[in-house]
């Protein structure tokens, strides 16, 4: 397996494949220790100065939920003091999975929505008890995905993108370079990505772009690095507790402690900034 060292001659590079292809010492341990004791390594408080990234799906949805969306677009774009990082793979998946695909079906799976929670009514009448607990399924349902398919949601993605050309790093590291290291760490169930049942390998692509971005720029004067996804599948995190391989890695990038953030949590850290 050719090393993008012997091609690119880069150090940062250098840096990132040998920490994801395990040719680099890192506290594997420790960090597995603090994960099981659900330990936080570090805590994000008010004034703290840390790096942050976004996954595909928190991309879409940090503007999303009102006001608390409205401040946490306002906090990237004037209050946050630290870098902030939208990986490579981020960008086409945006437009391949969001844009693309939902945006034109939007209105066709609101209505959808609306036309479930109609027949639900009825079946909680029919059915009593058994009935009800499909009309809260519903119910949570719409509450979890509703703003995600509602149109207007596509103007709010619009405004986050805006401030993320204003604020954000956007780095690839070369695909056929890294191919088959991807494929490596899918067999072995090295996160993220193996709980995914497709084949391809765009987490591991968010994930390798995420810490490219990183060492490419200034973390020096952060405390701390935030990665924000709404994917909790436990090849990322378990109980809110990121997976100690990827905390890791991505101290072994940046020498800081890694937190693993949901949308909800950034919004929730931003909101209590102002309270």
């Amino acid at each position: 397996m050719t090393s993008p060292t012997d091609i690119l001659h880069n150090e940062a590079m250098t840096l990132v494949w040998n920490v994801l292809n395990r040719n680099h010492d890192a506290d594997f341990m420790s960090h597995l220790y603090n994960a099981i004791q659900k330990s936080e390594s570090f805590k994000i408080t008010s004034g703290t100065n840390f790096a942050i990234g976004f996954d595909t799906n928190a991309i879409f949805r940090v503007g999303l939920n009102g006001t608390k969306g409205a401040d946490a677009i306002d906090y990237l774009r004037t209050i946050h003091n630290g870098p902030v990082v939208l990986p490579g793979q981020c960008v086409q998946e945006l437009w391949n999975n969001s844009l693309a695909a939902v945006e034109p079906q939007a209105k066709k799976i609101s209505k959808a929505f609306a036309n479930l929670q109609n027949e639900t009514t009825g079946i909680h009448q029919a059915l009593g008890a058994a009935g009800q607990a499909v009309q809260d399924a519903v119910e949570n349902l719409l509450i979890e995905h509703k703003d995600w398919v509602d149109p207007a949601s596509h103007e709010t993605f619009a405004t986050t993108l805006e401030a993320l050309l204003d604020v954000a790093t956007c780095q690839f590291v070369p695909r056929s370079h890294f191919y088959s290291l991807s494929q490596i760490r899918k067999e072995t169930k090295t996160p993220p990505g193996f709980r995914d049942h497709s084949t391809n390998h765009g987490d591991f692509f968010v994930w390798a772009d995420f810490l490219y971005s990183l060492a490419t720029i200034d973390t020096s004067t952060s405390t701390a690095t935030v990665f924000v996804t709404n994917d909790v599948k436990t090849d990322w995190s378990r109980n809110g507790v990121a997976h100690p391989i990827l905390a890791s890695e991505a101290t072994s990038v940046t020498g800081t402690p890694f937190v693993l953030w949901t949308v909800p949590d950034f919004q929730n850290y931003v909101n209590e900034l102002s309270t």
